[in-house]
């Protein structure tokens, strides 16, 4: 029978996936539409046309476009090299930022790493897999929330006698696998037994194969999560103007069949009007005897024809007229509040979901920024945390104990515009030291101390002048171009030249 982590991690997992699909469908956009009136979402379902506008994966896809790790490395030269060794053996170039869209998505995300084995049991390198937490979790001490008790994966498998269910637990210092009988839901304990290794598998079928050993001193599973414990997706304080979004959207493309194809009405007098001889299609532009030809050209599918010599003839009516449609507006203002709206619960900049419209710049981009950049930086944190974890723990597995790893970030917001050189320039010449200026302005440490290795205070100074003045002449000709005055290519070729120039002078002093 199973054990009581087996069935407790079960109930965990079953508790915790209905909020991580809902997380996943608000992020690829497969949200249903909310109507009060039965019968209008059952009309529009029936027409099969999607008008959904999914903003709602903007929150993500921004945190995880500057989520960009610069290096990772050692205390030890060698020991960095086995670093990019298993880096670039797992793809990590591509897994890593995959498995940061899946944190911000879900809110937490697990990485297995297991060691790599020859023939003769020696560790020959390091694999790691990104698993869902759809299907892996965390089970937290309830003594101590910082320390886990166990991890438990659980999964669906097809057997030669049907569908089974495996799952193993993850503990400090072993392994259990367990299986379901085939034919059972795995929902109540006796449904599972040890699931025995496979004697084709070189470890031999006997009753304690089911636990596998280590001494790792911990699970060999990692927690990437963007809050403690179980972390929080980052666009759910979308779902709501997301749901507003979809309704106005879909009932805007509900109405815009009637601005091209107005709904008519004729106003009869009884005592006069003699409608005994019209049929029903006699005023529909659009007859419903052969649905699927559509409009026809025949001139019988309508008693009043528009063109050049045509009469219209109307017999009894006092007046004719059309119902205006709503106008857009009334849809599409409210579209714009609900972004911003988005925009505001979520921390993400603006100019971030409409990246056509008016960006902001200089001072004024780093004060929207701000906030977006402190929780890019706490991600970072989280993340780097245990990144480090991960990468000690591989250097564990290849022999090396203890290894002192560093995780590097690429900036989450860099001073790149005039107004930014001023201000560093400002802040070296009041007295604050250059590197701190430097990395105040977003740089990261080892970019500053390779370029301030050998240069003094003027120098500095004069390299500052420099970038202020470039970041001030690269605004001046980009305002050209827009008026008109020069083109994108002539600006290109007039700042390369200028910038090839400066590095030609830097290269020459250099020297000299």
């Amino acid at each position: 029978m199973a054990s009581s982590d087996l069935m407790y991690g079960i109930e965990q997992l079953d508790d915790a996936r209905p909020d991580y699909r809902e997380a996943q469908n608000y992020y690829d956009g497969d949200v249903p539409e909310i109507f009060a009136s039965a019968r209008l979402r059952r009309a529009l379902e029936d027409t099969g046309v999607d008008f959904r506008l999914n903003f709602s994966k903007t929150p993500v896809d921004a945190v995880v476009d500057r989520l960009e790790i610069a290096a990772i490395t050692a205390a030890d030269d060698a020991h960095t090299k086995l670093i990019s060794q298993v880096w670039n053996d797992n793809g990590m170039d591509l897994e890593a930022p995959d498995l940061h869209c899946h944190a911000c998505t879900l809110g937490d995300a697990y990485l297995i790493v297991l060691p790599v084995d020859d023939d003769r049991g020696t560790v020959t390198g390091v694999e790691m897999h990104y698993n869902s937490p759809q299907t892996v979790r965390a089970i937290y001490s309830q003594e101590n929330p910082r320390e886990v008790d166990y991890y438990i994966k659980q999964w669906c498998e097809t057997h030669t006698l049907g569908k089974v269910q495996r799952a193993e637990l993850f503990y400090d210092d072993r392994t259990e696998r367990w299986t379901t009988r085939p034919g059972a839901d795995g929902k109540q304990a006796g449904d599972w037994v040890h699931w025995l290794a496979d004697p084709d598998d070189g470890e031999g079928e006997d009753v304690d194969s089911w636990t596998i050993p280590h001494d790792y001193g911990r699970p060999p599973v990692f927690h990437f999560r963007t809050s403690r414990p179980y972390g929080r997706p980052e666009h759910i304080g979308a779902y709501g103007p997301q749901n507003a979004i979809n309704k106005l959207s879909i009932t805007h493309m509900g109405t815009v069949d009637y601005q091209g194809f107005p709904q008519r009405y004729a106003l009869t007098d009884a005592a006069t009007t003699d409608t005994s001889d019209l049929e029903p299609g006699d005023f529909d532009d659009f007859p419903t005897d052969d649905a699927d030809a559509g409009p026809t050209d025949t001139g019988d599918d309508s008693s009043l024809k528009a063109g050049p010599g045509e009469v219209w003839l109307m017999r009894g009516f006092k007046a004719v007229g059309q119902l205006d449609a709503a106008q857009p507006s009334v849809f599409l203002d409210p579209i714009l509040f609900e972004v911003r709206a988005m925009a505001q619960i979520t921390t993400t900049p603006l100019h971030l979901f409409d990246p056509q419209g008016d960006v902001p710049s200089g001072e004024s981009l780093r004060a929207k920024e701000g906030p977006f950049v402190k929780k890019i930086r706490n991600r970072q944190l989280s993340f780097g945390a245990t990144w480090r974890e991960v990468f000690t723990f591989a250097l564990q597995l290849l022999g090396v104990p203890d290894a002192v790893v560093d995780v590097r970030w690429v900036p989450a917001a860099t001073v790149d515009d005039q107004t930014g050189w001023q201000t560093v320039g400002e802040k070296i010449k009041n007295g604050v030291p250059r590197k701190q200026a430097l990395m105040e302005a977003g740089y990261r440490e080892e970019q500053v101390d390779e370029w301030l290795a050998g240069v003094d205070d003027a120098e500095l100074a004069r390299r500052v002048d420099i970038l202020v003045t470039v970041a001030d002449s690269a605004q001046k000709l980009g305002t050209a171009a827009t008026l008109g005055v020069v083109t994108s290519e002539q600006v290109q070729a007039l700042l390369n030249g200028a910038l090839s120039d400066i590095e030609l002078l830097a290269d020459v002093q250099a020297r000299t």
